[in-house]
């Protein structure tokens, strides 16, 4: 027992090794046992880990609870750990989301926090100024910076359950928006003009026009949409149940993000008819719907989907919008024509109408007189 070779690894028994380190800094010295028989292996082992310990310190991404949780000088340093740091270790803990939401939380963590500020102030010390500081520099819209504090706000609540922090600091505390700010986001919606659709329809082939057709006349999302299955139609009632979605990030069929997502949405004629010319290609295999039709098989996520849509717009002569402005399309349509806010809320799977109006008020006009005529007339009037 004894000293080694290994600077600061040292045998303290005949089944332990003693690692020393420095934290948080030089001169206050760490030692710490690890469970290990001190064959030179293991003595090898230790002194790797001790490496990567130190390197750890010098990032400011050591964290003592997670590499030593049963160490009685874990809960000392609870409140030394810097916000980045128990951010990424946070998201470790987080296996029960889906893999589109896990990846859209570490793009947050790494790309808005990691390299800030506010990443590197100790999680216990900060405040609402703090992270409202944080948020105003960056130069993105309202909606990106909320979408931004939601993966902070959602990480600071379960700080606190944990006891890392007395209380989450952005509890009640809302960032307000400038009038600059609330101008730019009424603008978001860019939808295609009856022209525009035609003509995006007219040089679309086979499956695909179809799938663009059925996109355009029921506000469904691209990941809604080749996820959607043939058992989840009523002809009966002319809905479709929204229930399961397809991203690229997950590559499997996931439940939707939220509870009002998952829906029936009513089928208009156009998306009624969209749906009986593919039975010819997809209805008597069953399962998905809308597939790939270079090769038959189901789309493997969305993104091939919006590498072809770019392909057909240009082919079509049609200005470029990414592929959400077929959403976009059909609810500014159908409130043009004066459809209720609450009927075009439930067809797109809002969580409450405040959630339309704020996207699509500039498009409200008039009351309705009867849920989805008015979209129906719009489309005979085309025909």
């Amino acid at each position: 027992m004894g000293k080694t070779k290994y600077k600061n690894v040292r045998a303290v028994s005949e089944s332990s090794i003693q690692i020393t380190f420095y934290y948080p800094s030089k001169p206050t010295r760490q030692r710490e046992t690890i469970e290990l028989i001190p064959t030179p292996d293991n003595l090898e082992k230790a002194f790797t880990h001790l490496a990567a310990i130190n390197v750890a310190i010098k990032n400011g991404t050591f964290d003592y609870s997670v590499t030593f949780p049963n160490s009685p000088r874990a809960r000392k340093y609870q409140n030394n750990r810097l916000l980045k740091t128990w951010l990424k270790n946070w998201l470790h803990q987080q296996d029960h989301l889906k893999q589109a939401t896990i990846n859209d939380y570490r793009k947050v963590i790494d790309g808005q926090i990691d390299n800030t500020k506010l990443g590197s102030m100790r999680i216990a010390a900060i405040t609402w100024g703090d992270i409202k500081n944080w948020a105003l520099s960056k130069k993105v819209c309202s909606k990106t910076k909320r979408n931004y504090m939601s993966v902070l706000r959602t990480a600071l609540n379960d700080a606190a359950d944990e006891g890392m922090i007395e209380y989450n600091p952005m509890i009640g505390k809302k960032l307000k928006q400038s009038k600059v700010e609330l101008k730019s986001t009424q603008g978001k919606a860019d939808p295609f003009s009856w022209q525009e659709r035609q003509a995006i329809e007219q040089h679309a082939h086979d499956q695909f026009k179809w799938f663009c057709q059925f996109g355009f006349w029921t506000g469904m999302r691209i990941s809604e949409l080749i996820a959607l299955e043939w058992d989840r139609i009523d002809w009966i009632h002319g809905t479709a149940r929204v229930d399961q979605v397809l991203t690229q990030a997950s590559r499997v069929y996931e439940l939707p993000k939220t509870q009002h997502s998952i829906r029936d949405v009513e089928l208009h004629g156009p998306a009624l008819e969209a749906l009986k010319q593919m039975k010819q290609f997809t209805f008597l295999e069953g399962g998905i719907i809308f597939r790939n039709p270079f090769d038959g098989l189901p789309w493997n996520g969305d993104s091939p989907v919006r590498k072809k849509w770019k392909g057909l717009l240009k082919k079509a002569g049609v200005r470029y919008r990414a592929p959400k402005q077929v959403r976009h399309t059909y609810a500014s349509t159908a409130l043009m024509e004066g459809e209720d806010t609450g009927y075009v809320c439930d067809q797109l799977g809002h969580e409450d109408e405040s959630v339309t109006f704020r996207h699509y008020n500039q498009f409200i006009k008039g009351n309705r007189v009867q849920r989805g005529s008015k979209l129906e007339a719009a489309w005979k009037a085309q025909n």
